[in-house]
């Protein structure tokens, strides 16, 4: 019985240590879903843990600062990028990207091959085994590793504008819903100035009445308004618990775990001459529109996708050069001892990759359209958005002028009541029209807010403070 020569035995144990190694890999590991321990996780979260503060201690705050005693924007916000679900995606999608800037780095492995065979020696072979070892070399020609590489670079900055993007989104919900709860605490208490006016002219009525110095029927319609202005007042009231459950679902806690938040109080005349400082000056569209049409986000992430489009172009042109191949290999053939060295790239003469350049063309066509048509939808936004504020603004400031000039009414028909010139009701019936007015200037007041954040809204970042939350986002996420 013929047995393999030493040689062989080497050839043979060199090749499956190779591919033991090659084989070496990481375990799987399952990690299934379980819907009733992430909705106890999300039922679960508050502002109170430990791991919160701690992350807001991160963010700049001082320990005595924490917890909060009132809520803002800016706190709510932190909350926002801490709990809520929808950024933990952005991130999961930008971790994807990071991932694929590893995988495009790579480069590609060696591929082992060997063979074995037995003759029966009937051509006088010297020996009747034959085998060999050959590693096949891949070398990748025209720079491809390095321009995908470029390519996955900008689609993973893409995908860190998306998550502060995600950033963004939260802060402007929070902030219109923050809006929409300080204006219904404001109607409300003026409703319920109103409510009261409203019971006082019925009982001034009733009076009247009972003197015989009005008809019942001017009591009926005092008291229908009466009963309007108390409808009312009850449905604004009624609305506070929706606006808060928004709010909770803007912060990414339950309903519960929110209602415990103190907010802060808004002072409206503070914060109308704010954005008044800063948007009701000559020519200062010309400067957001400047800085929106380039530091939007969605400016940002066009461009990155526009520059990934840019390094696809460089691939498929690249690719025309063909890969090489390298395959040395050595040998023991019935007797023979062989080294060779093999050579092999693709002939591209029918398909020198033309259509895929063309393809890869005609994408960074469409992106290069795409962010054209963005910066014109920015710039009507921005427009129509500056229009609005300015409108609601010149109207609050006429409705301004008519209430002073009410005040004024009412200094002078109190100088006549107090003169007995005129009774009580007369009094009480101005008091409600300046009560009304008072309504309708809160209105356009608020109009205007709600103007102004659409303003920040289309330049995708904070006008009013000094929150440097996209700044912070993007650190964060990189730590993540």
């Amino acid at each position: 019985m013929n047995f393999l020569p030493q040689s062989k035995f080497l050839i043979v144990t060199l090749s499956l240590s190779l591919l033991a190694a090659s084989c070496a890999h990481e375990k799987y590991q399952a990690k299934p879903l379980d819907p009733t321990q992430a909705s106890a996780k999300l039922l679960s979260k508050n502002v109170t843990s430990a791991d919160f503060k701690a992350y807001l201690i991160k963010q700049g705050y001082a320990e005595d600062q924490l917890p909060f005693a009132a809520w803002g924007l800016n706190e709510l916000t932190w909350c926002a990028l801490y709990h809520h679900p929808k950024l933990e995606v952005a991130k999961a999608q930008l971790a994807l990207a990071s991932a694929s800037l590893k995988t495009a780095a790579q480069k590609q492995n060696p591929i082992l091959g060997g063979h074995i065979a037995h003759s029966n020696q009937a051509n006088g072979d010297i020996r009747p085994w034959a085998y060999g070892l050959n590693v096949e070399i891949p070398i990748e020609t025209g720079n491809k590793r390095q321009i995908r590489v470029e390519e996955v670079q900008h689609l993973a900055e893409a995908a860190r504008i998306d998550v502060a993007d995600v950033a963004w989104q939260l802060r402007s919900q929070i902030a219109k819903d923050l809006l929409r709860y300080h204006q219904n605490m404001a109607t409300a208490d003026a409703l319920k100035n109103e409510l009261a006016i409203q019971t006082k002219l019925v009982d001034l009525l009733n009076k009247r009445l009972s003197l015989g110095a009005i008809s019942s029927a001017e009591l009926s319609a005092a008291k229908l308004r009466q009963q309007k202005a108390q409808f009312t007042f009850a449905n604004e009231q009624a609305k506070l618990a929706e606006i808060r459950s928004n709010l909770a679902t803007d912060v990414g806690l339950p309903v519960e775990n929110f209602n415990g938040i103190a907010l802060k109080p808004l002072n409206l005349d503070e914060a109308l001459a704010k954005q008044s400082a800063l948007l009701n000056i000559p020519d200062k569209s010309r400067d957001l529109q400047a800085s929106a049409l380039l530091n939007r986000l969605d400016i940002r992430h066009s461009l990155e996708k526009y520059a990934a489009a840019e390094a696809k172009i460089k691939l498929e042109v690249a690719k025309q050069t063909p890969d090489i191949s390298l395959s040395p290999g050595f040998a023991f053939e019935f007797g023979d001892s062989i080294w060779s060295l093999g050579f092999s790239a693709l002939l591209n003469l029918l398909n020198k990759n033309q259509t895929l350049i063309a393809e890869a063309t005609r994408l960074r066509e469409v992106e290069g359209a795409q962010f054209e048509a963005l910066q014109a939808r920015i710039i009507g936004d921005l427009g129509q958005s500056l229009a609005s504020y300015q409108a609601s603004l010149e109207n609050a400031h006429g409705l301004k002028a008519q209430l002073e000039a009410q005040e004024q009414l009412t200094q002078k028909l109190q100088r006549q009541f107090d003169a007995g010139l005129i009774d009580r009701l007369d009094l009480t019936q101005n008091q409600l029209n300046t009560s009304l007015l008072e309504q309708q200037l809160l209105e356009a007041q608020f109009n205007s807010l709600h103007a102004a954040l659409l303003v920040e809204d289309v330049m995708q970042r904070p006008l009013f403070d000094d929150f440097s939350m996209l700044t912070t986002m993007s650190a964060d996420v990189h730590h993540e």
